[in-house]
């Protein structure tokens, strides 16, 4: 049995009959050396000595820290309801307050809530690094590199591991993290996918199950220099009608302490930017812009939109007219505007259809289906799609064969995901990180 199983109990008894042995050591051999000089028996003595040393301060701080994980556990069943009965009343005396003719004087309230935030935090960030002094007690190098290796084929001895929702391997506790939805990623995932994120906007911020992944649950899995290069990104995505620096050579992002009025100097370069036409820059009103022009007219043309936020022209193919760009502004493709926030119709019936027929189509009888029976298919496609207009793709089902991305366009040779709600079709990352 290795150290790190047994019990702490037998662990102290152990070490203690370990010292006593050590001491008879020291005595039997007292006086066999040559004055001044270090024989092997003493060396190996004075090694042996250090190492106990060692190892009986690791199970010390390993008992305390286990008293006082367990004073905490104890002590939480009791201070959880003091404070919830603290909010309560700083509840109660504020509602008080509001009653009260003259008003009330105030008081520093809201401490019972800060708290609780506080500690939820760091309860989240623990769990997200799997901390746990029961399953991996400390422990020096020469006592780990003596611990037996853990039969690999299962047995008490053998950490228990975890499915990475990423790349389906099993990875020990240690190298896992957990997400705010409570799937698990392994670190080469996780930091795939903020790396992801640097280049796609559409999958920034990283998140899973459309829940944001923040850089603090997880900072100890990803490299520096990643977690650096994800925190100025962060900015660059915050800032509302972005900057980028006019030459095709350089446009880096521009930020906002580099703009004077309507002029940005390129941080890198140290060229001058219009912020408004984003060419260079120059004097007086900003000028036509020729191309841009050219652009929007095509668009027209063709019944194109444009993103309100980043300004990118979009086409919709099928589909209702609730548009989410790649920059994660949310508009209504009929308009323009900001989503819910205009009278237009939320589909158009040949799109509609259109997205229907791409559906029935998917299965593999499409072909030998009657007249009467694929009119039957398509309105029920149509009456789904109608319902499921804004799906939250909180159900899927795997669906077989050589399919591609409807998000990503990758192409999938063995099998894909569909919604069963709206059925749209996505890759694992989409699903997962995009969607």
């Amino acid at each position: 049995m290795s150290a790190a199983t047994l019990p702490l109990e037998d662990l102290e008894l152990a070490l203690e009959l370990q010292r006593e042995d050590l001491e008879g050591l020291k005595k039997a051999g007292k006086g066999k050396g040559r004055e001044g000089e270090t024989d092997d028996f003493n060396l190996a003595i004075q090694l042996y000595e250090a190492e106990l040393a060692s190892c009986i301060l690791v199970t010390s701080d390993y008992s305390m820290c286990r008293s006082i994980a367990r004073a905490v556990r104890l002590d939480a069943d009791l201070i959880g309801p003091i404070l919830l009965e603290e909010e309560q009343a700083a509840l109660d005396r504020e509602f008080a307050r509001t009653l009260s003719p003259e008003g009330m004087p105030t008081t520093p309230g809201g401490r019972a809530s800060i708290v609780s935030a506080l500690d939820e935090q760091l309860l989240a960030k623990l769990e997200a690094l799997y901390v746990s002094t029961e399953e991996h007690p400390a422990e020096s190098s020469i006592w780990a590199a003596s611990r037996p290796v853990p039969w690999t084929g299962g047995g008490e001895g053998e950490q228990p591991k975890i499915e990475c929702i990423g790349c389906g391997d099993k990875r020990y506790r240690s190298d896992v993290s957990r997400c705010p939805c409570s799937h698990e990623y392994c670190r080469e995932c996780l930091a795939s996918l903020f790396m992801a994120s640097l280049s796609d906007e559409s999958l920034f911020p990283p998140r899973c199950c459309g829940q944001p992944i923040p850089l603090d649950f997880c900072r100890a899995y990803l490299p520096t220099n990643l977690a650096g290069e994800f925190l100025v990104k962060k900015a660059e995505m915050e800032t509302p009608n972005r900057t980028y620096c006019h030459q095709p050579t350089c446009s880096v992002f521009i930020p906002q302490q580099f703009i004077d009025g309507e002029v940005a100097t390129c941080p890198r370069c140290q060229k001058t930017t219009c912020v408004t036409c984003k060419g260079q820059s120059h004097e007086g009103d900003c000028p036509y812009d020729v191309a841009a022009q050219e652009l929007l007219r095509v668009a027209a043309e063709n019944g194109w939109q444009r993103c309100y936020s980043c300004r990118r022209v979009v086409e919709l193919d099928h589909g209702c007219n609730h548009m989410t760009c790649r920059c994660g502004a949310q508009f209504c493709y009929a308009c323009g505007l900001v989503w819910r926030t205009c009278g237009c119709e939320q589909w158009s019936e040949e799109r509609l259809l259109a997205r229907a027929d791409a559906i029935v189509n998917r299965d593999v009888d499409a072909g030998r289906l009657d007249d009467v029976e694929r009119a039957n298919r398509l309105e029920r496609e149509r009456q789904n799609l109608m319902l499921n207009h804004e799906c939250e793709h909180r159900a899927w089902r795997s669906r077989g064969g050589s399919h591609q991305c409807e998000e990503c366009y990758n192409f999938l040779p063995l099998f894909i995901y569909e919604c069963v709600q709206c059925r749209i079709m996505a890759c694992r990352r989409c699903r997962f990180n995009r969607l």
